[in-house]
């Protein structure tokens, strides 16, 4: 057998420490394994806001993203991602030609946030999802 000088002696990995490697950068849920883990009332609710989405005109076309899914003409017009407690739904709107809602809109120009867009709508109930309509539609016929 041979040996050779000034190698380093190499422990083969461990399961933990392959197991803290690959939890490290992938750890996030995809937006696939979100959406069928969430609830039968996000479930619906996803399906509802989708379904409408696509029934705003046949030039959106849909891109599913690793995190999210976007909607998009030329360029992304709508990014949805599904939470346990809400769906988050970025429009290209502009922040500035809305009325804010705590809880319900919110400006997100200066956070960092996954897909495209500037307003953030949040959705939790039919109810919020009807409050979102006419700004999904004016973001659609904005694009």
């Amino acid at each position: 057998m041979f040996e050779y000088l000034n190698t380093p002696a190499v422990r083969p990995a461990t399961d933990s420490t392959t197991h803290a490697v690959q939890s490290g950068s992938n750890s996030q849920k995809t937006h696939e394994e979100k959406v069928a883990e969430a609830s039968a009332h996000f479930k619906t609710l996803y399906d509802s806001i989708c379904d409408y989405i696509e029934s705003l005109g046949d030039d959106l076309v849909q891109n599913q993203l690793k995190l999210y899914l976007a909607y998009k003409k030329v360029q992304n017009v709508f990014c949805i991602e599904i939470h346990n407690k809400q769906i988050i739904v970025r429009t290209k709107l502009d922040p500035d030609t809305v009325d804010l809602e705590e809880g319900f809109t919110r400006d997100t120009r200066h956070v960092g946030h996954y897909g495209t867009g500037e307003l953030e709508i949040s959705i939790k109930t039919e109810a919020d999802f009807e409050k979102a309509k006419p700004l999904i539609d004016r973001a659609y016929n904005e694009a």
